[in-house]
């Protein structure tokens, strides 16, 4: 994506301002919505009914489009709903309820015969699909990888914790199981970029 003109010098300064913010494909915004209802349950509609703005309405009229580009700032929205309402722990099962859900039944059984290295380097091909921003995974050694996240203008704390999440969840699909990670740089709020060091067991 091309980066406006001043977006580089005020990075770090919070919360840009939504032009020169990144977008996020409604698909992306409709697999948060699945798994609230799916982890929430009848709190979904109270929940989804106190969203204020075009993301409330847009939510409650169903008029969000998979296949349509929306404010980064609407996902921060939506995780900020999760959160407030079940904390840290439910937006974690949310999210992999999410990610689970994002595959169809054929893909999970795919999934199943790659290494985690490979659906990670996977993923990020296909990251740009549904955020305007890029996603990198290099390979540090044996069931190793580090994954770079770069150019995420908007994301907030919340945003970073699901992308984590959603690195765990891949990993568990494959059959592996999460040994370590830790985030090495970035990942806060007004932070466009996060680096992830991840490894897991056989």
């Amino acid at each position: 994506m091309t980066m406006p003109k001043g977006r580089a010098n005020h990075a770090r300064s919070g919360i840009l301002p939504a032009l020169q913010e990144v977008r996020v494909k409604g698909s992306t915004l409709l697999g948060v919505l699945t798994g609230v209802r799916e982890v929430c349950g009848a709190r979904t509609g109270p929940m989804v009914g106190a969203l204020r703005g075009e993301l409330g309405e847009s939510v409650r009229t169903k008029s969000l489009v998979a296949a349509g580009w929306y404010p980064i700032a609407w996902h921060r929205e939506l995780l900020a709903m999760v959160v407030a309402n079940g904390g840290q722990v439910e937006l974690r099962e949310v999210i992999r309820t999410s990610t689970r859900h994002s595959m169809s039944s054929i893909h999970r059984l795919i999934v199943k015969v790659f290494s985690p290295d490979t659906l990670l380097r996977q993923s990020s091909r296909l990251f740009s699909s549904f955020f305007e921003a890029e996603l990198l995974t290099h390979v540090q050694g044996p069931r190793q990888v580090r994954v770079e996240w770069r150019e995420c203008y908007g994301f907030d704390r919340n945003v970073w914790q699901a992308q984590v999440i959603t690195v765990d969840e891949l990993v568990a699909m494959t059959g592996s199981k999460v040994k370590s990670r830790t985030v090495t740089a970035g990942g806060s709020d007004g932070d466009s970029a996060m680096s992830l060091d991840l490894h897991w067991l056989a």
